[in-house]
């Protein structure tokens, strides 16, 4: 192709442009009624149309034959600034022409009256880009400009355009286009190019282009480059890479189903067909968050119309009928835990496996291993451990690994109420003993280095100098057990906030475990191995 799509498929006038159909119509009416204004700010994300419709307005309010705000496109002055021969439409980009001194250039001119055109309209793109002594010498300009000069500013970052010259400018919010727009506009472009492609393969790329009409061109433009006049769905996939979104449809009703078995078994078909788990979380993440923002209400899908077609939102909706609001949410709490775990796991696919798992089954509060109490009882693991050889045990022995019986939390109504640091300190130990029959594990974990620093009315602020602790005592289940053995301790409903010394600004941390380890005697050896089992929840037997 000589020219790239976007290029030979610019819409020439108001009635060409796909979408912003409420910028369309107010410029529209401003043009009818002759309420043309001197300056035109347009904003939003890239390929959305603001450089076309700044176009389109130039050559329209110099169109001498104008058909309810449509452009005749035979008249002379049409002509010329569609074949860019007219000298009175000037475009800067403002992101190579930053300076004072180019702003001034413009202010020298800007008082000569066109050469050709009723109007000279000055196209500044990327207008963000000026200095602040060029948005200075702009503004002089945009105060009083003359009556044949038209401003369209344009930019991607309006945060950074300066308020004075926004005051001074009509604004128009450009917003990223719904697929349905981009599909209608490149189904025109592959019946114009002789293109045989099907409705899913438009509907990857629309979903690719993140609501730009540009970029969707653009996409189209390589596809079409590459293969041959008969586009097939595959074809997309594998250029594009855009599977992402119908697994993460099929994976996240699988998870909303309670579906474990099957959900598992999707991600290791992925994984084993070459796909990164990471990128595939990205999107099962963005799928679910969907979902959340569908169940509060229907009405946010606007937030994410570029992303799904209307069929697709349907099938969301129609997921999310049974689901729970709370269910959702942890799901996607879970996912985002499991991404950050992906890259480091040994084995990738297994964060996502215990995500999954925990979203679809549910589990006793205290249970820190995520097993459930029913199964508790009926297990006995036991793990042959390597001999370990102490000055105080010379027989073999092996490590059984038992699952400790642990009575579950009842549920229970408590007062709200204010308590104290004195209160908190002088109950730890009655804390440490009575967790025990909750959770053995956590106890364990409490009795090392932990300390109650603040209490701030029912807030209890307790500090560990390590981040491992603190990321231990943080998992939902574990801080739940804590707040409700403790708060039943104190006669109130208590919350916990866990920090670690150094964000406590404790500066004299106790030494970590394994410095207090070196060179120790047989007999802190053997209460380093106890410490050590007391945590596992493991026991001594020795062989007979």
């Amino acid at each position: 192709m000589s020219t790239t799509l976007y290029r030979k498929y610019r819409p020439k006038n108001f009635s060409e442009i796909i979408g912003q159909k409420h910028i369309v119509q107010t410029l529209s009416n401003a043009i009818k009624n002759n309420r043309i204004g001197q300056a035109y700010l347009f904003t939003g994300p890239r390929g959305t149309g603001k450089t076309s419709i700044a176009r389109i307005l130039a050559k329209t309010v110099n169109c001498t034959d104008l058909k309810d705000a449509v452009t005749c496109e035979k008249c002379r002055n049409c002509q010329m600034i569609a074949e860019n021969k007219s000298l009175d439409i000037i475009e800067i980009d403002a992101a190579s022409n930053t300076g004072v001194d180019n702003i001034r250039e413009l202010r020298e001119t800007i008082g000569l009256p066109p050469t050709a055109l009723k109007y000279k309209v000055y196209i500044i793109d990327e207008v963000h880009m000026l200095s602040t002594g060029a948005f200075n010498a702009l503004l002089k300009t945009l105060e009083e400009p003359p009556a044949h000069v038209i401003f369209i500013l344009a930019t991607t970052e309006i945060h950074k355009v300066p308020a004075t010259i926004l005051s001074r400018c009509q604004r128009f919010d450009f917003t990223r286009l719904p697929i349905e727009n981009i599909i209608e506009k490149l189904t025109l472009i592959a019946k114009a190019e002789k293109i045989n492609i099907d409705a899913d393969s438009l509907e990857m790329i629309a979903i690719s282009a993140e609501g730009g009409m540009r970029d969707a061109e653009s996409l189209f433009g390589q596809i079409i480059a590459l293969e041959d006049k008969n586009i097939t769905a595959k074809e997309v996939e594998e250029i594009l890479g855009t599977t992402d979104r119908k697994f993460s449809a099929e994976v996240a009703g699988m998870i909303l189903a309670k579906d474990a078995t099957s959900a598992i078994a999707k991600i290791n078909e992925l994984l084993n067909n070459g796909y990164d788990l990471q990128i595939f979380t990205k999107s099962l993440i963005n799928y679910t968050r969907q979902l959340m923002l569908l169940k509060i209400n229907p009405e946010l899908k606007n937030n994410f119309s570029y992303e799904a077609t209307q069929d697709q939102i349907k099938t969301m909706v129609s997921q999310i009928e049974k689901a729970e609001l709370p269910s959702i949410i942890l799901t996607l709490n879970l996912l985002l835990e499991a991404q950050n775990k992906i890259a480091a796991s040994m084995l990738p696919q297994l964060p996502l496996e215990i995500a999954i798992i925990r979203a679809t089954h549910t589990f006793p509060a205290n249970s820190v291993n995520y097993t459930t109490q029913e199964t508790k009882s009926n297990i006995n693991l036991q793990a042959t451990a390597p001999t370990i050889q102490t000055p105080q045990m010379s027989a073999p022995m092996q490590a059984e690994i038992v699952v400790p019986q642990e009575t579950p939390i009842t549920e229970q109504v408590l007062p709200d109420g204010d308590t104290d640091l004195h209160t908190v300190k002088s109950n730890w130990k009655r804390l440490l003993t009575e967790i025990k029959s909750h959770n053995h594990s956590l106890a364990a974990l409490l009795a090392s280095n932990w300390q109650a620093i603040e209490v701030v009315g029912n807030e209890i602020t307790l500090a560990t100098p390590y981040d491992f602790y603190k990321e231990k005592l943080n998992d939902h289940a574990n801080k739940l057990t804590v707040e409700s053995v403790l708060g039943k301790i104190l006669g109130l409903q208590i919350r916990l906030k866990i920090v670690t010394y150094k964000e406590a600004g404790i500066v004299e941390a106790p030494k970590m475990p394994e410095e207090q380890a070196t060179d120790n005697t047989p007999g802190e050896q053997n209460s380093l191995l106890s410490s050590a089992m007391e945590i596992m929840g493991a026991k001594v037997v020795t062989e007979e």
